[in-house]
């Protein structure tokens, strides 16, 4: 029987521990506290290495200055962010599309917000962040993103502010901002409808697989990169905006108001701008 019990209270929301080492996240704990160190109500707070998932969802209230996640800039080691099927979300809707305005504008709450510090690895993966005052994510050094769907944030879908990460498997969609801003291997992503480029990919980023359509601004800004096997169309500004040493090949680039592209870069396979090669 106390074996029972105790299998049954790990399976409540508010516990912070789940089995093999893994700490969870749910409603329940968010607004008591769910770990030492991280103080009732939002955002949670995380000052150790280690494993964490979602035992349910997250909503932040109504303010869109209001963050759900934040791994402590002091975290030394890796961190990774489960969300488990389960979304992070916030008061803000965006309206057009593309989209032309959010509301509550000027928000700066983010889904998770990870550290500037090299010494902290952090990975959010498999869900989906919404509705929040500026980013979905924000990740400073070393992050990878994976398995995710942001939407309707206020600013950016995914913000990245230096050294290089790992973005797989994401669809990042009527955002207020750019789809994606970041710098590293980007692959399989979806980026639509958002209020600014669909993809910016800073200097030494590889680009492969992607569909960025019918964002506000350019599909995808490409400086010093590599862009292959992708679709650009229909975006309000440039389809591909290349700048310093880039090379591109087997992409469909079509009908994007702005013109197919801009700057020069090199080809190293067939690219297609609308019905002839580019």
């Amino acid at each position: 029987m106390l074996k029972r019990l105790l299998a049954l209270l790990l399976l409540l929301p508010g516990s912070a521990m789940a089995v093999d080492g893994v700490r969870e996240i749910n409603q329940a704990c968010a607004l008591a506290g769910c770990f030492p160190g991280d103080a009732p109500g939002f955002p949670v707070q995380i000052e150790e290495p280690g494993s964490y998932v979602l035992t349910g969802s997250l909503d932040v209230g109504g303010s869109a200055n209001a963050s759900g996640i934040v791994v402590d800039s002091g975290t030394d080691g890796a961190v990774t962010i489960d969300l488990n099927g389960f979304s992070i979300s916030g008061p803000v809707s965006c309206t057009g599309s593309p989209v032309t305005s959010c509301s509550p504008s000027g928000g700066v709450g983010v889904g998770v917000e990870a550290p500037f510090s090299s010494s902290t690895h952090v990975t959010v993966r498999n869900g989906a962040i919404r509705g929040m005052g500026i980013n979905a994510v924000s990740c400073g050094s070393d992050c990878a993103v994976l398995d995710l769907v942001v939407e309707q944030n206020g600013g950016e879908g995914i913000a990245h502010a230096n050294g290089t990460g790992t973005f797989r498997r994401i669809v990042t969609r009527r955002n207020g901002g750019d789809g994606m801003f970041v710098k590293g291997t980007i692959e399989d992503v979806i980026a639509e409808n958002n209020g600014g480029r669909g993809i910016f990919g800073n200097p030494y980023s590889r680009i492969t697989g992607i569909e960025s359509n019918n964002n506000a601004g350019n599909g995808v800004r490409c400086f010093s990169c590599s862009l292959l096997d992708s679709v650009i169309e229909g975006n309000g500004g440039v389809g591909v905006q290349f700048g310093g040493r880039s090379v591109y090949g087997r992409n469909l680039i079509d009908d994007n108001t702005g013109g197919e592209t801009s700057g020069s870069a090199i080809q190293v396979d067939v690219n297609r701008c609308g019905v002839s090669a580019c």
